[in-house]
C-alpha cells in the first residue's frame, strides 16, 4: 500500500509538473505564433497587394500598410515609457480559463457568422449585441454564482493623466497621416452625423473595448500568465470580424489586410489596456480612429 501511495504520488506530481511547464511554454508559443501570423500577413499584403491595405468600410480606396502602423508604433513606445509595467499579475483560475474559452469561441462566432450572414442591418447590430454583450454578461452571473468575482485590475492604477501622452502621440500621427490619405466625402446632415457618431460609437468603440480587450484580454493574461500573448490573442480576434466589413471575397488576403490594419493597431490598444487599466483612453482611441475629424470635416 505504501509502495502504491508513493506512485500515485510521483504520478500526481509528475502531472502537475508537466502541467506547470506547459503553462510556462504557453506564452512564448502563443507570442512566437502570433509574430509569424503578423509577418505573414505583411508579406502576403506586400506581395499580393503591392503593400496597399483597405482601411474603411465606406469606401474601396487603399493605405499604404505602413499607415495604421506608424502611429501603432509611436503609441506603444509613449505606453512604454509613460505608464510603468504592473509587477505582480493574479494567476488564472479555473473561473479565468472557462471565461477566456467561451469569450474567444463568441469572437469567432461572431466573426464567422458575420461574414456568412452579412454585415447589414439590422443582422450587425443583433449579432454585435448578442454575442459581444448579452452572451459575456449571461456568462458572467453564471460564474459569481459558483465563486467571488475576480477583480479587472491587478494592482490600484496610478498617474490616470499618464494615458494621454500615448493617446496623443498616437492621434496625431493618425490625424497627420489622414490628413495626407484619400479624400472622403460624408454627405448627410447634421441630425443623421450627430446621432450616426453616437450610435456608432456605443456600438462599435464601448461594445469592442470592453469585450475585446477588458473582458477577453483580461482573462487570457491571467490564464497564459503574461501580457504580450494575450495582446495578441485578443488583437487578432478583434482584427478577425472585420473581414465582413471591409472583404471582397478573397478570404486569404481579406484576413491578412486586417491584420495589417486593425490587428497591428490592437497592440497598441492592448498595451494601452494592460498598462493603463482604464477605459477611457481605449474608447477615446477607437472614436477617433471610427469618426476621424480629418474625414468628417476636412
Amino acid at each position: 500500500m505504501a509502495h502504491l501511495a508513493l506512485a500515485s504520488i510521483e504520478i500526481v506530481s509528475g502531472t502537475a509538473d508537466a502541467r506547470r511547464a506547459s503553462v510556462q511554454w504557453a506564452p512564448s508559443a502563443v507570442i512566437a505564433a502570433g509574430l509569424v501570423i503578423y509577418l505573414a500577413a505583411a508579406v502576403a499584403v506586400y506581395i499580393g497587394a503591392a503593400g496597399q491595405i483597405r482601411f474603411t468600410a465606406d469606401s474601396s480606396a487603399t493605405i499604404p500598410m505602413w499607415h495604421p502602423w506608424l502611429p501603432a508604433a509611436v503609441g506603444i513606445a509613449l505606453t512604454l515609457v509613460a505608464l510603468p509595467g504592473r509587477g505582480g499579475r493574479a494567476s488564472g483560475t479555473s473561473r479565468d480559463r472557462v471565461d477566456a474559452v467561451v469569450l474567444t469561441l463568441l469572437a469567432i462566432t461572431f466573426a464567422a457568422l458575420l461574414v456568412l450572414s452579412g454585415p447589414t442591418e439590422p443582422n450587425y447590430t443583433v449579432l454585435k449585441i448578442g454575442l459581444l454583450v448579452i452572451c459575456p454578461l449571461l456568462l458572467f452571473a453564471v460564474g459569481r454564482r459558483r465563486g467571488p468575482v475576480p477583480d479587472f485590475v491587478d494592482e490600484p492604477p496610478g498617474h490616470r493623466w499618464r494615458p494621454m501622452i500615448p493617446v496623443f502621440g498616437w492621434a496625431a500621427t493618425h490625424l497627420v497621416l489622414s490628413a495626407h490619405g484619400p479624400a472622403q466625402r460624408i454627405d448627410v446632415d447634421w441630425v443623421t452625423l450627430v446621432v450616426g457618431l453616437v450610435l456608432g460609437f456605443v456600438i462599435n468603440a464601448v461594445v469592442e473595448e470592453f469585450f475585446y480587450r477588458r473582458w477577453l484580454q483580461t482573462r487570457w493574461a491571467r490564464v497564459l500568465g503574461g501580457t504580450w500573448p494575450a495582446i495578441i490573442v485578443s488583437s487578432l480576434l478583434w482584427a478577425s470580424w472585420h473581414i465582413a466589413i471591409q472583404g471582397t471575397g478573397d478570404l486569404g488576403m481579406d484576413l491578412a489586410n486586417t491584420i495589417v490594419n486593425q490587428g497591428v493597431t490592437g497592440l497598441f490598444l492592448g498595451l494601452l489596456w494592460a498598462r493603463g487599466q482604464a477605459m477611457w483612453p481605449l474608447l477615446v482611441t477607437h472614436g477617433l480612429m471610427n469618426a476621424n475629424p480629418v474625414v468628417l470635416f476636412g
